[in-house]
């Protein structure tokens, strides 16, 4: 297995064996019955800030190799050398410069995975724009066509490259960046309408392949203070803080807090979850 494992509490004398189980590498220890999670391969979109930072800061951190893609290739390499120099290990991150909403580059990507590694385990589907923040009447027909090719096409792009992949090594488990505007109604209507679309993909997939040893589930973040959320957090004002106020835990989440749910929700440890779309918006949706 590629990487290094993360194999800590396992009894003196007992020798694991490898086992794979809900699209990861475990060593279970037979004296204990106990199935410890083994390095991964993990490929994290949108991966040069924010959230996706992030989530690979954690995935690293837990043993795992991480495939940074972002649009900038230069952030994206600079993100991947922050990755290999936090865990120390050379091998366990590498960037490739993908747009997404690219059919041949996202295929490209997909095959540099599997030419390197032979499998792929998880995926956080993250890479996304923003809006415009406008209702209908006032949406551009160009921001329309921008936040469908990347929020909606970009998605399908890698989950269809990514199923394929999972099908043919095992399985895996596939988290979708979603929103809060995917679940509720929101006034921005390019943004409200793709996220709404990447919430049907999420179900959709769950239903067809969960049967077949991937799942899929989305996570539904409210006002973040990073990634597409910074702006509105560091703009402060009326609007900052009307927004934050429909969030009951008053005040905006953490690329963190959204970090930890994808972590969770690509562990075996929510092995009966998918098709979930994971509220993580500090009570937002509970109004």
């Amino acid at each position: 297995m590629a990487g290094g494992s993360n194999v800590s509490g396992q009894q003196a004398g007992a020798e694991p064996r490898a086992l794979r189980r809900h699209g990861a590498d475990l060593a279970l220890f037979p004296a204990s019955g106990r199935a410890v999670i083994m390095s991964r391969i993990v490929l994290i979109t949108g991966a040069a800030g924010g959230i996706g930072t992030a989530t690979a800061e954690q995935f690293v951190d837990a043993g795992d190799t991480v495939v940074v893609s972002d649009l900038d290739a230069i952030a994206a390499e600079r993100t991947a050398e922050a990755l290999r120099v936090r865990c120390q290990d050379d091998q366990r991150a590498w960037a490739q410069a993908t747009d997404v909403a690219d059919r041949a580059a996202v295929g490209t990507l997909f095959e540099a995975i599997r030419k390197r590694h032979g499998r792929l385990d998880c995926a956080f589907l993250n890479a996304g724009i923003g809006g415009g923040g406008t209702p209908l009447l006032e949406t551009d027909d160009a921001i329309w066509d921008a936040c469908l090719r990347v929020n909606l096409d970009g998605t399908y792009n890698c989950l269809k490259q990514a199923v394929r992949l999972m099908l043919a090594s095992g399985g895996g488990a596939i988290v979708n960046n979603c929103s809060i505007l995917g679940v509720n109604g929101g006034a921005s209507a390019a943004y409200t309408a793709t996220k709404h679309g990447i919430a049907g993909l999420t179900k959709s997939i769950a239903v067809a392949y969960s049967g077949q040893g991937i799942r899929c589930n989305a996570v539904c973040p409210g006002l973040i203070d990073a990634g597409l959320g910074a702006r509105t957090v560091q703009a402060g004002g009326a609007k900052a803080e009307a927004f934050i106020k429909l969030h009951p835990a008053g005040r905006p989440g953490t690329a963190v807090e959204v970090a930890n749910a994808v972590r969770w929700l690509c562990s075996p440890e929510s092995s009966f979850v998918t098709g979930e779309l994971m509220m993580v918006d500090g009570g937002y949706s509970a109004r």
